[in-house]
């Protein structure tokens, strides 16, 4: 009787080990993982104008959401100067840059569609005093 005391305590031991493991919070953790890997390696697609960031070698292109999408890892990169759109495919690995989301394997093709001139303040300032 006392062996078999001792074993299903031993036994009761061991499935409460076990079960710790399966508890929710080990659960979201792997969750929460498979989510993260799921993310970051994601196939993105946008079309857009290509911008310098000023005070920085960044080039961007603005997404879907209004956010930007860092493009600089791009080789050979495209011409901004040249003012025509592209489409661009590309990796998000989940990083952001101090110019947006950074994006790896990026591929990209010119359109057939003109970029207007950046805005900038001065120009801003000088077309409102033709205006008024």
């Amino acid at each position: 009787m006392r062996n078999w005391f001792t074993g299903a305590a031993a036994a009761a031991g061991l499935v409460a080990f076990g079960l710790a493991g399966c508890s929710d919070g080990g659960a979201a953790t792997k969750v929460a993982q498979a989510q993260k890997v799921v993310i970051e390696g994601k196939s993105v697609t946008a079309s857009g104008c290509v911008r310098p960031v000023e005070t920085t070698s960044c080039l961007v292109v603005k997404g879907r959401g209004g956010g930007y999408y860092d493009i600089s890892t791009a080789s050979p990169a495209p011409d901004p100067s040249k003012g025509v759109a592209i489409s661009m495919q590309g990796k998000d690995q989940g990083k952001n840059t101090e110019c947006g989301r950074q994006l790896t394997d990026v591929t990209w093709s010119y359109l057939n569609i003109q970029c207007g001139a950046p805005s900038t303040a001065a120009s801003t300032e000088k077309a409102e005093k033709k205006a008024g």
